[in-house]
Order: C-alpha cells, then structure tokens, then sequence
C-alpha cells in the first residue's frame, strides 16, 4: 500500500517538474516512458543513493582526518 502511494507521489512531483521543464518536448515519448516507469524504482534507487552518499561523506571525513597529520609529519 505505501509503494503505491509514495510512487504515486513521486509520478505527481516528476510530472509537476516535466510540465515546466522547457527544454525537453511533452510530444518527446522517450520521456514520457521515463516519466511513467522511473517512479515504480524509487525503493531501489533511493537506498542506493543513500549508501552513496554516506560512503562519499565518511571518504571526505577520513581525508580530512588525515591530511593535518600528514601536514604535521612533512
């Protein structure tokens, strides 16, 4: 039940967004494909993205751990 609501509003969101964008064409069907299948992956891209971004920030965070050490060292 919550799938579909939530995919629901995502389509709702993504659609506000592809009727105001003015550089894509609305008669483009590619994009009217992407529109209507992208929201039906959101339970696997969301979490995806999330693990992307914590690995990224613990990256950053380590080399700023490490770089006044090195600074101190040289």
């Amino acid at each position: 039940m919550w799938y579909v609501t939530i995919a629901s509003m995502v389509f709702v969101f993504w659609f506000g967004l592809f009727l105001a964008d003015t550089s894509t064409p609305k008669n483009h069907v590619d994009s009217w494909i992407v529109l209507l299948i992208a929201p039906w992956f959101w339970p696997i891209v969301v979490p995806l993205s999330i693990v992307e971004l914590i690995v990224k920030a613990s990256q950053k965070q380590e080399l700023r751990q490490s770089s006044p050490r090195e600074q101190i060292v040289s």
